[in-house]
């Protein structure tokens, strides 16, 4: 739990001290699994005496720490940012976070959205799980070894039964684990199948105790602790965000934690039992379940609620306020609530305790979802009725004299309505997402016209689709999409983990451009946020090769008569803007950025600069979102942003006059 805590608070300095949740996965298999060995469940009723104490030790804590955090989140979290936190409250309280992580993990645009108070659930919620199968599985072993050591009449021992059983759920679990690593890190990380094996291996070694197993000798018991000592060690201190992790990686600290448990140390000269027995040791281990819950909802709202990044004496003072409340918690509910004699003697009751923290969680969440929805409903109404003058909305108070651009109106479309408004290419599931082998074509304006435009590149074209739909109705051209997320329209390899993902990536290029040629298309607007590295490309040298591989796809298209026209990437946000201007509606300002910030390059716009056949054109809008060296995330009463980066549906819609101006230039005039 230290090591947890220390990361959490301190991740650069702890690199690899995300590891400590599977120390305490390989420890929370061991002593459930040694219990279950002790006292195997024999009957029903058996089994439900054991979820009843798990009920009564683990749910009243994770209930109340729930309850405060949802207050603490709707008193000073951005509203942005509530409707998600409570869904995943409810997840939380149903222990399935984890599946909700592992879809959003996968979610190009929610993978980049601010950490949730309760997504330390997820360990919890694979911990939960397993104790609902982990006694089912003993069960149907012993009663497996039962009946055939009656029907054979030979020796009754459960444990060849026991170790086949264990043995191939680590083997399974382990594998299915090396393999999603290697193939969707991201859910990796969170789903159950790929983290029981952890705790099996908790389990394996409580098994080989149980049945008399001992490392030989005082001196090599010694050596096996301090050995897997130092694998966790090691782990702690060496691994870092870009280890493969679980996956095989994880067979250090958890092989580690294994050798610790198996050599049995207490008692043995020269072993670590001594350090680890010490009483601040000992105490932080009889509070760390508490400590657990308590700490992360703190790392995350604590800098929001004070206004500011925390520094080491406030990481001190939080650290140890954190260890209070964990000794309260622990004595005041945790052990008030696991000892209490009517609950004790009660199944029912005990089960009474679960349904009734589960559904004051659930309760309070929907409750604070549907607040949410209603605020949200109320402001979307009012967003509908400002939209009737156009005069300075939006992109117009930048483009016509006269307007006040910043300050000049109020804010129209709330944070918490600007999130939500995504172009519709999200809501019709345009996307190639990964692993980029899907290859989806959606159709926008007249469909039966017969001036073809292709929309091509990552989300930052997908987000032009508003403005370009109803320009293409205007102009009868049929618009069809060629969007992916992630990827930019090279055909070189970008650098993406896992390596896979790469050739798919390059492959999915190679089908668009192919694609878009063979359709004969008349216009290709493209437009791409170059963020990837490209594989063996020095940082440095990034831009140059990037361009020149745009370059050569550019030429592709012009060589088979297709004009382009390439929109520069628009300034990023930097933060997530509508998290920003919820914090500062007094002053949306505060949320502004210098445009040498703002900027990223754009290798793809200077690529088309330097195009010579005529036949390709540069839109750059940077001054629809820029002035005086300032780049801003409010413009004309509209939040301009849905995240980091992303442009509202709404604000592209102002920006219709200038790309339909470009078009007319591209194409021709409007034929009347």
């Amino acid at each position: 739990m230290t090591v947890v805590l220390l990361y959490h608070f301190w991740p650069r300095r702890l690199t690899g001290g995300y590891v400590g949740v599977d120390v305490f996965f390989v420890i929370s298999g061991f002593l459930i699994s040694s219990h279950l060995f002790r006292s195997p469940p024999t009957d029903l009723r058996g089994l439900a005496a054991f979820w009843a104490r798990r009920v009564r030790r683990l749910l009243p804590a994770a209930t109340v720490v729930l309850l405060c955090t949802l207050v603490a989140a709707v008193a000073w979290l951005p509203q942005t940012q509530l409707p998600q936190v409570a869904r995943e409250l409810a997840a939380a309280a149903l222990y399935s976070e984890n599946w909700v992580l592992a879809h959003s993990a996968t979610d190009y645009l929610a993978a980049e959205s601010a950490p949730s108070p309760v997504q330390h659930y997820w360990s919890l919620s694979v911990e939960e799980q397993y104790y609902l199968f982990w006694p089912i599985l003993i069960f149907l072993l012993y009663r497996l070894s039962s009946v055939r050591a009656t029907r054979r009449r030979g020796d009754k021992s459960p444990t060849p039964w026991l170790a086949a059983g264990l043995g191939a759920v680590f083997v399974s679990s382990l594998g299915a684990s090396i393999h999603l690593t290697s193939t969707n890190p991201p859910a990796a990380y969170f789903v159950t199948h790929t983290r029981v094996w952890e705790l099996a291996l908790g389990a394996l070694v409580a098994l080989a105790l149980h049945t008399g197993w001992r490392v030989p000798g005082a001196p090599l018991r010694a050596a096996a602790a301090w050995a897997g000592l130092g694998l966790m060690t090691w782990a702690c201190l060496t691994f870092t965000q870009a280890t493969a992790f679980p996956g095989a990686a994880a067979l250090v600290p958890t092989v580690g934690t294994a050798l610790v448990l198996a050599a049995d140390g207490d008692g043995v000269a020269w072993s670590p039992s001594g350090l680890l027995g010490l009483r601040p040791s000992q105490r932080l281990g009889d509070v760390s379940y508490s400590v657990y819950l308590w700490h992360w909802p703190v790392v995350v709202i604590a800098p929001v609620a004070l206004g500011r990044t925390l520094t080491w004496p406030v990481k001190l003072v939080l650290v140890a306020l954190v260890l209070v409340v964990a000794a309260l918690s622990k004595v005041y509910v945790e052990d008030t609530v696991r000892r209490a004699p009517t609950l004790v003697r009660s199944l029912p009751r005990s089960f009474a305790v679960a349904a009734v923290s589960i559904s004051l969680v659930v309760a309070s969440s929907v409750a604070t979802v549907a607040w949410t929805d209603a605020r949200q409903a109320a402001d979307r109404a009012a967003l509908h009725a400002a939209l009737s003058d156009t005069t300075c909305l939006g992109a117009a108070a930048l483009r016509n004299k006269g307007c006040a651009p910043i300050q000049g109106r109020k804010l129209l479309n709330s944070p918490s309505v600007a999130r939500d408004d995504k172009p519709g290419v999200y809501a019709d599931d345009c996307w190639s997402n990964n692993p980029f082998t899907r290859h989806r074509v959606c159709t926008y304006g007249d469909s039966g016209g017969k001036t073809r435009v292709a929309l091509l590149g990552n989300s930052h074209a997908g987000h032009w689709q508003p403005a370009l739909d109803p320009l293409a109705r205007e102009r009868h051209w049929r618009l069809d999409t060629y969007l992916v997320s992630q990827c930019y329209t090279v055909t070189i390899p970008i650098d993406l983990k896992p390596a896979a993902l790469s050739g798919n990536c390059t492959r999915w290029n190679e089908w668009a451009i192919d694609s878009i040629i063979k359709g004969r298309y008349d216009l290709v607007v493209m437009s791409n946020r170059t963020w990837q590295p490209l594989r063996g490309v020095a940082r440095a040298d990034k831009p140059r090769v990037a361009e020149a591989a745009y370059r050569d796809v550019l030429k592709r298209f012009t060589d088979a008569g297709i004009r382009v026209m390439v929109i520069r990437d628009v300034p990023s946000a930097v933060t997530e803007a509508p998290d920003c201007v919820a914090q500062h509606l007094n002053d949306v300002t505060a949320c502004d950025n210098p445009a040498s910030k703002a900027l990223e390059s754009d290798p793809l716009a200077a690529a088309s600069r330097a195009d010579r056949t005529g036949m390709v054109t540069t839109l750059d809008l940077t001054d629809r979102f820029c002035r005086a060296g300032t780049c801003h995330q409010v413009i004309g009463g509209l939040l301009a942003y849905f995240d980091h980066g992303h442009l509202t549906a709404t604000f592209t819609r102002t920006l219709e006059p200038d790309i339909g101006a470009a078009l007319d230039r591209v194409m021709g005039p409007r034929q009347p």
